[in-house]
């Protein structure tokens, strides 16, 4: 074990929260840290499982699951790296009502695909959607296309409804994940560590928060933030800011061409003609995401939608001209075909 990669987690940890004004991590002292020595700052505060003495030293409990709630949220969807042993002895108040981890020795990472399918996964259980549950863990690969979307979705309802007749702090997130697990045998579902280690923290969460207030549901504190996140990062905006992005991706001039001629009977394919139909591939499925997304929302928001998809396929056509033509253009000069004048 190298502690200069604890401290190297406990510094890049404390930098996502630099403007925090609720969570912060302990400095560390580089002089004094080395592989089997860590060396951070004295960490003054009550452990965040003791409710007692939060009270006693006049803190909220509440606000302090807030926070935590908080915290973990921005840890999991905004940065994609999380404490993974967030336990009530490894987190404490200090005097300012500051939470402050420690112990960085188990750290998770997810990637922002699987925070964008973890987010839409989430909400769509406490929506009770169980189609969209299915369609999630169908678009990210965690079932084979040959599995019945109708029985796994059938699967999912067997798992969330009993929870949801309870009131909302009896309700389990991490368990509803750990009993998602219990599904992969049945339809050969790729088992997904990263979430294992997610499923096993989200546990410990849920543990320090009922410990702080047994009545309020951590999840539902971060639930606005979830859906809020997932409208920046996936509303129609955004789908229709990274179609365009990658549309002008490909259209950008290629680099110069190879000037040795072609082989005789074989042209060697326009440059940049894969980036752009790549683009193009991409701009048509986010667009068809983007859609049949809108097609669940009520009919006012799928009204404004609508209108949003009319204009961009009005306005792609003459982008997908463009296109060609360039396509067109780039043939020719890597077969040394000259344009015809006019």
């Amino acid at each position: 074990m190298d502690l200069r990669m604890e401290a190297a987690a406990a510094e890049e940890l404390g930098g996502n929260f630099s403007d925090d004004p609720g969570y912060r991590a302990p400095t560390i002292d580089w002089d004094r840290t080395a592989q089997r020595v860590l060396t951070l700052e004295r960490v003054d505060g009550i452990p965040i499982g003791d409710r007692d003495g939060i009270v006693a030293a006049g803190h909220d409990p509440d606000l302090v699951m807030k926070k935590a709630a908080e915290a973990f949220f921005y840890q999991v969807f905004r940065d994609g790296f999380f404490h993974a042993d967030m336990h009530g002895g490894n987190a404490f108040v200090d005097r300012a009502g500051h939470i402050v981890p420690v112990d960085f020795g188990i750290m998770g990472r997810i990637d922002e695909d699987t925070r964008g399918y973890l987010a839409e996964l989430l909400v769509a259980f406490l929506r009770r959607d169980y189609r969209a549950v299915a369609e999630v863990q169908f678009r990210a690969g965690y079932v084979p296309s040959d599995q019945s979307r109708e029985m796994f979705a059938q699967a999912c309802r067997s798992i969330g409804e009993p929870i949801f007749g309870k009131p909302s702090h009896e309700i389990s997130i991490a368990r509803l994940l750990a009993q998602m697990l219990r599904v992969t045998e049945q339809f050969e579902m790729t088992v997904q560590p990263q979430l294992l280690l997610l499923q096993k923290t989200m546990l410990m969460a849920e543990g320090m928060g009922t410990r702080l207030n047994p009545h309020v549901n951590i999840w539902e504190l971060a639930r606005p933030l979830i859906e809020e996140w997932m409208l920046s990062h996936f509303g129609p905006r955004a789908t229709i800011g990274r179609a365009v992005e990658d549309l002008a991706q490909g259209l950008r001039p290629p680099a110069a061409p190879d000037r040795q001629p072609a082989r005789r009977g074989r042209a060697r394919a326009a440059p940049g003609r894969g980036r752009i139909e790549g683009s193009v591939a991409r701009y048509r499925s986010r667009l068809a995401s983007a859609l049949r997304r809108d097609h669940r929302r009520p009919r006012p928001h799928r009204r404004h939608r609508r209108v949003v998809a009319l204009g961009l396929i009005a306005g792609g056509a003459p982008l997908q001209w463009r296109v060609m033509v360039f396509q067109k253009n780039m043939r020719r000069r890597a077969t040394g075909v000259a344009r015809p004048q006019p």
